[in-house]
């Protein structure tokens, strides 16, 4: 199967006549016709059905043809690139995002893909960690940005940051001197809490912390939405454990106070997670590159607060 082929076969798919197909391709019917039947003889499949109006695909050749499209655009955009004409390059990459640190990213990564490449487009997908885990293995998302992730059979596991977990409390409660202390994780088991259901990233990791150090936890509330546990905590239902990241607007309108477990640290590691096979794809590991230098420039300039980042000796 060779690009020839598959470009012969996009345009009899798209216009639904071999004859008419031949034409625009400037080549004898005859010809075509033998190409297509090449094709078919090397997928071992039937991939077009002649009719009396012209020819409609296979469930095969629907499949095909998708994929062909796609390859096709992918081959013409890697001759652009090779031949020096990058800024005009038009590929297409999805990449999945939390929705506590993917406001602090998204908007920044977004700006700075469509400077560097105007022409391809960069879909943005939120989701919580372990759906974005699921996502990843099924080649939903091209490269993903979770909290605390599970090793992933073909997909490569990089640490971007360590972020420091506090103890989300209502505003009221800084009325109170006491408040003003770090939170001991074995003290948790004393606070009614609103956390997120199994197999959230941030329950297991919240989950195994308690268990190291001997404290039961009192869920009140189990809910995976950050909006809806906020907006509980607001109202003094309990007390909720997040990162400083996504608790960060809400602490800044004042709506809520925060105290960081730190008897001992309670860390939780930001990670990306990419598909091995796309490390030949050149505008996934650019968006990669990327990703990462906007994650450094934040905690540089301070806008992740209790955030450090992850040396690595191997930039991808």
């Amino acid at each position: 199967m060779d690009i020839r082929e598959l470009r012969y076969f996009i345009q009899v798919a798209r216009v639904g006549s071999f004859n008419r197909a031949a034409a625009q391709l400037n080549i004898a019917q005859p010809a075509l016709s033998r190409q297509l039947k090449k094709l078919e003889d090397e997928l071992d499949v039937k991939l077009l059905i002649r009719n009396g109006r012209g020819v409609e695909l296979t469930e095969a050749g629907s499949i095909l043809l998708a994929q062909a499209e796609s390859l096709v655009s992918q081959f013409e955009d890697t001759a652009k690139l090779v031949a020096g004409r990058e800024e005009k390059f038009g590929g297409h990459i999805v990449v999945g995002l939390p929705p506590t640190c993917g406001l602090l990213i998204g908007p920044e990564l977004f700006e700075m893909f469509r400077t560097r490449w105007p022409h391809a487009t960069l879909v943005l997908r939120e989701g919580i960690s372990s759906s974005l885990e699921e996502w990843l293995l099924d080649r939903r998302i091209d490269v993903a940005v979770m909290h605390n992730p599970l090793p992933l059979e073909g997909i490569d596991i990089v640490p971007l940051l360590h972020e420091r977990m506090v103890v989300v409390h209502n505003a009221q409660e800084d009325r109170d001197p006491k408040t003003a202390r770090g939170v001991r994780i074995r003290d948790l088991g004393e606070m009614p809490l609103i956390l997120p259901a199994l197999p959230h990233s941030n329950r297991r990791l919240v989950e195994r912390a308690a268990h190291q150090h001997g404290a039961r936890l009192n869920i009140v509330a189990e809910v995976d939405s950050v909006r809806f546990t906020m907006a509980l905590v607001k109202r003094g239902v309990g007390q909720t454990i997040q990162t400083y990241a996504g608790a960060m607007r809400d602490l800044a309108a004042g709506d809520l106070g925060a105290r960081f477990l730190d008897r001992p640290l309670l860390m939780s590691t930001l990670a990306m997670g990419v598909p091995r096979e796309a490390k030949s794809v050149w505008l996934t590991m650019e968006t990669v590159r990327l990703l990462r230098n906007v994650v450094a420039m934040l905690v540089e300039r301070g806008d992740w607060v209790g955030a450090r980042l992850v040396e690595h000796d191997d930039q991808p």
